[in-house]
C-alpha cells in the first residue's frame, strides 16, 4: 500500500542531502508534475498513469528536457520500490517521449555584422576581435591561446588549432576585411596575439567581460556566444558555395582526418580563394 508520495518522500530525505542544489531544484520541478500521483499506492501505476502526464506537459508547451526529467525520476522511484520487493516491474522506464528537436544553432546576421564592424572601423578593439572570430572560424579558446609566431604577416595566415587533430596547426587565411585588426593586434605588447595590457585573456573572462558588453555597444540585443561567430563563418562559407573540403579544412572539423588522408590536402591558395568567398 506504500504510495507514490511515500516513496519520493523517504528517497529525497537521503537523496537530497548528497546532491547539489541544483540538481535537487531539478527532482522538485519533476515532482510538481508527478505528484498528481503521490496518493496513489506505486503498485497499482503503470505506463498509462504517467504518460498521461506527459501528454499534458506536450500540451501544455513544455521542453522535452523538462518531460525527461520526470520520466528519470519515476525511473528512480520505481527502482526504489523494487529494492522493497514493492514492485516487480519498473513502468516508469516504459514512458514514451517526444521526438527531440535538434536546436539550430544561432548565427549573426548580415546587418549584426556590419554593426560589428561599424563599431570596430570606429576604433573599437574588441570588436575587431569579434570580427577576427566570425572570418576564421576559430574557436575563442583557439583564438585567445595564439601567440604572433602563429601569424603570417608576409603570407597572411594564421596556422594554429586545438581540440581536434584535424584543427591542430591547421592554416586559415587571413580574410582581407580583418587584416588591419590582425595587424593592430600582432603590434601590441605580449607574446599572445589578443591580451589585456600585456597579460593572456581567459575564455570565461572574454565570454562575459568583453564579448557580452561589445555586442551591446553594437547594438547588438539578441543572445549569442562567442561560438556564435563559429556557426556564423560556417554559414558563410556555405552559403557563397565554398566547397566542402575546404570548410573542412579551415575549420578543422574531425570528419577532415578521414579526408585528409584520403584525398590531396588543399593547399593554401585554395583555402584562401575559399576563404575570400565570403
Amino acid at each position: 500500500d506504500k504510495t507514490l508520495g511515500e516513496i519520493y518522500k523517504t528517497w529525497s530525505k537521503f537523496k537530497f542531502g548528497t546532491i547539489s542544489r541544483s540538481m535537487v531544484n531539478g527532482y522538485k520541478a519533476a515532482w510538481k508534475y508527478l505528484s498528481v500521483l503521490e496518493k496513489q499506492p506505486i503498485c497499482v501505476i503503470r505506463k498509462s498513469h504517467m504518460q498521461e502526464i506527459i501528454k499534458e506537459m506536450i500540451a501544455s508547451g513544455l521542453s522535452r528536457s523538462s518531460m525527461e526529467k520526470v520520466k528519470t525520476l519515476a525511473v528512480i522511484l520505481f527502482n526504489e520500490a523494487m529494492d522493497d520487493n514493492i514492485v516487480e516491474k519498473n513502468f516508469g522506464s516504459l514512458i514514451e517521449l517526444p521526438a527531440s528537436r535538434k536546436a539550430q544553432k544561432p548565427t549573426f546576421s548580415d546587418m549584426e555584422i556590419r554593426k560589428l564592424e561599424r563599431q570596430a572601423e570606429g576604433g573599437d578593439i574588441w570588436a575587431g576581435t569579434i570580427m577576427i572570430l566570425i572570418y576564421t572560424g576559430m574557436r575563442v579558446g583557439e583564438l585567445l591561446k595564439l601567440t604572433k609566431f602563429n601569424v603570417d604577416l608576409q603570407g597572411w595566415t594564421i596556422t594554429g588549432g586545438i581540440k581536434t587533430d584535424a584543427g591542430t596547426d591547421r592554416v586559415i587565411p587571413i580574410h582581407s576585411k580583418i587584416r588591419p585588426y590582425i595587424s593592430f593586434w600582432h603590434s601590441q605588447p605580449g607574446t599572445r596575439l589578443i591580451s589585456r595590457d600585456g597579460k593572456p585573456i581567459s575564455v570565461d573572462y572574454y565570454r562575459a567581460s568583453i564579448f557580452k558588453p561589445t555586442l551591446q555597444r553594437a547594438g547588438i540585443e539578441r543572445e549569442l556566444t562567442p561560438h556564435s561567430t563559429r556557426h556564423t563563418f560556417a554559414t558563410l562559407l556555405s552559403k557563397a558555395k565554398a566547397p566542402t573540403k575546404d570548410i573542412q579544412a579551415i575549420m578543422g572539423h574531425s570528419d577532415y582526418a578521414v579526408t585528409a588522408n584520403t584525398y590531396t590536402h588543399p593547399d593554401v591558395e585554395e583555402l584562401r580563394s575559399a576563404i575570400e568567398m565570403i
